[in-house]
């Protein structure tokens, strides 16, 4: 199979990261399949295009390119011979009559609309409803997100296919002498309380900043890691408690060795696809405190402690029940990392070329 896949990768996040490592994974597999990558920016693909064909650069230079990139790629790919195109950030080129398959991560946007700028509630509430009408299959990283995607869009479910996401292979749990440097040059004393992810409103990052004045005594202190959603200017940042620290957006092995070092890693988001970050945090060996709502218990299973609610109140007892007990931290650390083995993009990419050869051949 000829196989272009485009690519958004300057556009930090789950989407990005999938289309990355898919790339790699593919790249690697055994096969006759051959593969065009079409990114905004090529040098995100960490040395994966030297198994690829061909890559071609599309940059974006202002969001509101976002909605015709599609377009601009479909235009680049014009003339060559390719039996599919796969878009994996719910999108598609509309006018191209190459067979098509679509990745949708989630729809937060129709659920959670505050969590974006007005320019991506335009884009996706338009193009993505398209896509998944003109795809010949599509592609989802969780069971929440098919049944969200077959009952928000009413797409018969035949057409809708599972295909789950993993953690890089940054990201385990041996650590090195590294991990303490990399702490000292981030002025971080371990044990700490970790979240990232993307600073938005479905995050609900500020329950845990309230959280941490529940604590009793708060001593330990919580480290925020990830980038600000652009337009987004949470107040909590601007007066931030003693004890918590927002370091911003940092690369992967830099997280990696925060999740490693962390005492318990918590996230309070109200909204997943599939919750790549607490599959990472396990990955690493690091215990798990997660809502148990949307797609989080069927990814995590039994290894995360759930908190049924997502408020101040019961996010700061779960975090009291992990922070005094050790053998809790250490059930929960070994169930993560047995959870986490579930997953892996070789297998990611393996279930993705099967549904390639069912769209081409729908």
């Amino acid at each position: 199979m000829r196989v272009a896949i485009g690519a958004i990768l300057g556009v930090r996040g789950g989407p990005a990261r999938y289309a990355r490592e898919l790339i790699r994974a593919l790249a690697k597999m055994p096969g006759s399949h051959e593969l065009t990558v079409v990114c905004d920016r090529a040098s995100m693909l960490n040395g994966a295009d030297q198994a690829v064909k061909e890559v071609i650069e599309i940059p974006i230079r202002h969001p509101w390119e976002q909605g015709l990139w599609e377009e601009r790629a479909a235009r680049a790919l014009r003339g060559k011979r390719l039996d599919l195109y796969h878009g994996t950030k719910g999108t598609l080129p509309v006018f191209s009559r190459v067979p098509k398959v679509v990745t949708v991560h989630d729809l937060a946007v129709f659920h959670q609309p505050k969590s974006f700028a007005w320019l991506q509630r335009l884009h996706q509430k338009t193009l993505v409803p398209l896509a998944v009408r003109i795809a010949r299959r599509v592609i989802t990283v969780s069971g929440h997100a098919r049944q969200d995607v077959c009952r928000t869009l009413g797409i018969a479910p035949t057409k809708v296919i599972v295909v789950p996401l993993a953690a890089d292979e940054i990201f385990h749990p041996a650590g090195s002498s590294k991990d303490e440097e990399v702490l000292q040059a981030l002025r971080i004393a371990a044990p700490y309380i970790l979240y990232a992810g993307t600073l938005q409103p479905r995050k609900h990052v500020e329950v845990l900043v309230e959280a941490y004045a529940h604590l009793h005594p708060p001593g330990v202190p919580w480290i925020l890691v990830g980038r600000r959603r652009p337009g987004y200017a949470p107040a909590f940042l601007q007066a931030l408690p003693a004890g918590v620290r927002y370091l911003g957006e940092v690369d992967d092995d830099v997280l990696a060795v925060l999740y490693r070092n962390a005492l318990v890693f918590c996230s309070p988001s109200s909204y997943e696809g599939f919750g790549l970050s607490f599959l990472e945090a396990m990955a690493c060996g690091c215990p798990v405190i997660a809502p148990a709502h949307s797609s989080i218990p069927e990814v995590l299973g039994s290894a995360a402690l759930y908190v049924p609610i997502v408020d101040p109140g019961t996010i700061a007892n779960a975090l009291q029940q992990v922070l005094s007990d050790s053998r809790l931290r250490a059930r929960l650390r070994q169930a993560g990392l047995e959870q986490a083995r579930h997953f892996s993009w070789t297998h990611t990419a393996e279930r993705t070329v099967a549904v390639y050869r069912e769209a081409v051949h729908a």
